[in-house]
């Protein structure tokens, strides 16, 4: 089986980014404890914590981003927010990084519960919020190249480099093109919720303008350290070197 794998191997990050890494144990260990249950337990996991649009419970518009349907769904999942999560996190700081990772996920979320009020399938895993993240990403880090490997199995077999915003449009600008298209609703010849992803990385292409016209991305390009919990987005950083000028 041949497939595209990015990565991204030139960039290094200057803090641990410990809010990605967390996402990835969580939806891990999630995945883990469902493969524990029995089959009747499992399927009624996803009816109780996957997001059904005919019927949506509050709750499982947080919970269904930690559930995934099988290991390859986990796998290009987890894949995609190890690649590109830590930049936004080194940006934003892990706070502002899990603001915006929510927030496109909810987003996404509510657009398809929105249009599709008679879908009675659980809607499961994190792509719509991995979505708001490379939305974001191929705005702040419009410059930067990403490897794209063509895999076989787990051999690779040649690499492309491309710039990163190509890269991202490949895989999630696609999805903002058909949900466009399909008003929101959800393909049923795929099943793919195109939804939460052309709408998590609309919302996260609209942060990347946004930290790129605020001065995030700047003050990230000249400044050692940020702040804790929201990285180089506070203007604040930049007012201490003044004073010091003075």
């Amino acid at each position: 089986m041949f497939w595209l794998m990015p990565w991204d191997a030139h960039h290094a990050t200057r803090h641990r980014p410990w809010a990605t890494w967390g996402l990835i144990a969580i939806n891990v260990l999630v995945f883990a404890w469902m493969l524990s249950l029995p089959g009747a337990e499992i399927e009624r996991w996803f009816l109780d914590y996957g997001l059904i649009a005919a019927e949506p419970q509050w709750h499982q518009f947080a919970t269904a981003n930690f559930l995934h349907a099988g290991v390859a769904h986990l796998f290009f999942n987890m894949l995609f927010l190890f690649v590109i999560g830590d930049n936004i996190e080194d940006v934003l700081g892990p706070a502002g990084m899990l603001m915006l990772y929510f927030a496109g996920g909810l987003a996404g979320d509510a657009l398809y519960v929105h249009a599709n009020p008679d879908t009675l399938v659980p809607s499961v895993g994190a792509s719509g919020c991995i979505a708001t993240l490379a939305g974001a990403y191929a705005v702040m880090f419009l410059r930067r190249t990403l490897d794209l490997k063509v895999m076989f199995l787990v051999i690779p077999i040649m690499s492309f480099h491309l710039r990163a915003i190509w890269v991202l449009l490949l895989w999630f600008g696609a999805d903002v093109y058909l949900t466009l298209v399909g008003h929101g609703a959800l393909p049923e010849e795929t099943g793919v919720n195109f939804v939460a992803h052309g709408a998590g990385f609309a919302v996260g292409l609209f942060v990347g303008m946004a930290a790129q016209i605020y001065g995030a991305m700047r003050r990230f390009e000249r400044l050692e350290a940020g702040h804790a919990w929201f990285g180089y987005w506070p203007a604040s950083l930049v007012l201490p070197r003044h004073r010091r000028r003075r």
